[in-house]
């Protein structure tokens, strides 16, 4: 009976003699056989230089730039990054300067006085807390709502369910300026003007459609067998909603907590609409305070602008910064099932 021969042969290692100096490449022995582990050490040699061998190939397969392209590239880049980034530094160097203007201009000299203007006659620290109690409880009520409406039109059947998904997603491309007089009258006549209660419950329901869907879609990404498993452990269905899917969910929770904090921190038209009260005045309106200054837009302190903007950021890149990679992945995965 005849044997196929084998496509391919590993070569044998050459016999040693005591005492002589081995031939290899000192280091090489220890490298190749990790790399290859329970082969011949000519074998491993050849397994661990056929990836570095291919990296060489596809690096040599990619086309050239020419210099002008590669200078019309870092250019272009280097004009988009000074057009985003001249604000910032507009806003870090009028804040320190005595004599701030529109233009601008290095500080001379420094000052932290328009930062003591800010908290001591324009009352910063009250406006700070109240934007702090509204988007904080915003996000707290919008990020458990989306999460229980997102698990039921996920998992439960529901007639019309698609109708009823489609129709909340609708919801979102209404304008806000379009139901201003409504929501007026209707916080009127529920009492929810100038008082908290009000603006965190406007603030979350503009913000449930759009989050509720993408809720939907990350319950959707969990398999169900997970869930069925733990009915069969012996868990209720909001034992394992709680234990099981939302730990999963955890980048969805995370998107949806930092697009609402940030859209309750940033809005200022239901502020407008629903605040009397001098006591309940937020940050975003206390913007439209300064730059209105003693009432003509002609007479603009932009010392104190800029030293309210830097105060009005720092809670929003504490809110980035804590919750980054949660968010990054939550908006990968965001777009499933659209």
């Amino acid at each position: 009976m005849s044997t196929s021969a084998s496509p391919w042969r590993p070569r044998l290692p050459l016999p040693i003699r005591p005492g002589s100096a081995d031939p290899r490449p000192t280091g090489a022995t220890t490298a190749q056989a990790s790399a290859a582990p329970g082969l011949p050490v000519e074998v491993a040699a050849d397994v661990a230089v056929a990836p570095r061998t291919a990296a060489r190939r596809r690096r040599g397969n990619r086309p050239r730039r020419s210099p002008v392209e590669w200078l019309l590239v870092h250019a272009a880049f280097a004009l988009a990054l000074l057009f985003f980034l001249s604000p910032f530094v507009w806003l870090l160097t009028a804040a320190f300067n005595a004599r701030a203007d529109y233009v601008l201009q290095w500080p001379s000299p420094w000052t932290l006085d328009n930062f003591r203007t800010v908290f001591t006659e324009l009352d910063f620290s009250r406006y700070l807390r109240n934007s702090l109690i509204v988007s904080l409880s915003t996000m707290v009520l919008t990020t458990i709502t989306v999460a229980l409406a997102g698990y039921s039109l996920s998992r439960l059947d529901i007639r019309r369910k698609a109708w009823i998904t489609y129709s909340i997603l609708l919801l979102q491309t209404m304008p806000l300026s379009a139901t201003m007089v409504p929501i007026y009258g209707l916080a009127r006549e529920l009492g929810l003007r100038n008082n908290y209660l009000g603006l965190i419950l406007i603030h979350t329901a503009i913000e449930l459609p759009f989050l509720v869907w993408m809720m939907k879609n990350f319950f959707d990404a969990v398999p169900r067998y997970l869930e069925e498993a733990a009915w069969i452990d012996g868990r209720s269905k909001f034992r394992a909603w709680f234990e099981i899917l939302l730990p999963m969910a955890r980048p969805g929770l995370a998107v949806a907590a930092g697009l609402s904090f940030l859209s309750a921190w940033s809005e200022v038209l239901m502020v407008l609409v629903l605040v009397d009260d001098p006591d309940l005045i937020t940050v975003p309106f206390a913007f439209y305070r300064a730059a209105r200054g003693s009432g003509s837009y002609q007479q603009v302190d932009y010392g104190i602008i800029a030293a309210l903007g830097i105060l009005y950021v720092i809670p929003v890149l504490i809110m980035f910064f804590a919750t980054r990679r949660l968010m990054v992945r939550g908006l990968m995965n965001s777009t499933r099932g659209l």
